[in-house]
């Protein structure tokens, strides 16, 4: 079995523990969500990467995230639009506990 997992002949490069807590790294396909600017946000479908069993962190390999900028730089035409409602969870308390006048 060959290393291209993407099929655009880009591949994640082995590594066995994260840097982050020390735990093993799992060859996964994930979707990946990358903010760009104060209010971008893009979303990759099919994505490989290094995600650690332990923590969670996700790790990209160069070739894949110069991929994913190159894309958002001069994206081709989009799959799919998506609508996402956003939240701030600092806000939400006071609004929650905030009794009507």
């Amino acid at each position: 079995m060959g290393g291209d997992n993407t099929g655009r002949g880009v591949t994640v490069q082995p590594r066995t523990k994260c840097a982050e807590c020390g735990g093993t790294l799992e060859q996964r396909v994930i979707t990946h969500t990358q903010p760009w600017g104060p209010h971008k946000l893009y979303r990759f479908n099919r994505v490989p990467a290094l995600v650690c069993a332990q923590c969670g962190q996700v790790w990209l390999s160069a070739p894949v995230s110069r991929l994913i900028d190159q894309v958002i730089r001069k994206p081709p035409k989009t799959k799919k639009f998506l609508k996402i409602p956003v939240f701030s969870l600092s806000e939400l308390p006071r609004r929650l506990t905030a009794r009507p006048a």
